[in-house]
């Protein structure tokens, strides 16, 4: 009966730290592209107004577009019962086939990767370390 208990117990743990990770998966997910959703609004802003856009913002503008359709899908798919069955399902086929229904990362133009440490850096110059500012 132990033995039993036991491995609910390890079963149990197990599950929970995969669902906590998907959480956080999601979270991260979700913080990203709401990022990157402001650099598009700033790229269009920047469109409407007549000023010049390269054509990495103009790039950047189309995928971040194609993105927020995915999304508002997958958001209006929720609706119908057993949708997230349906979902994975699509995504498994769509892999096969080379595309995926989910949103992907993308990097804001005017960003770079590198994440600049700002110890041993005056206080006045941090506030313009690692900004969006296009």
């Amino acid at each position: 009966m132990q033995g039993f208990i036991l491995k609910i117990k390890i079963y149990t743990a197990t599950k929970s730290i995969i669902v906590w990770g998907g959480i956080k998966s999601i979270g991260k997910a979700f913080k990203r592209e709401s990022e990157e959703t402001k650099a598009a609004s700033k790229i269009l802003m920047k469109i409407v107004k007549g000023k010049d856009v390269t054509h990495e913002e103009i790039k950047f503008l189309k995928d971040q577009s194609v993105d927020l359709g995915k999304a508002m899908a997958i958001i209006g798919i929720q609706a119908v019962p057993w949708s997230s069955i349906a979902i994975i399902a699509i995504e498994k086929v769509g892999h096969k086939h080379g595309f995926t229904i989910f949103p992907k990362e993308q990097t804001v133009p005017w960003q770079e990767k590198i994440d600049i440490p700002k110890k041993n850096i005056p206080l006045d110059m941090q506030n313009g370390i690692n900004k969006t500012n296009p």
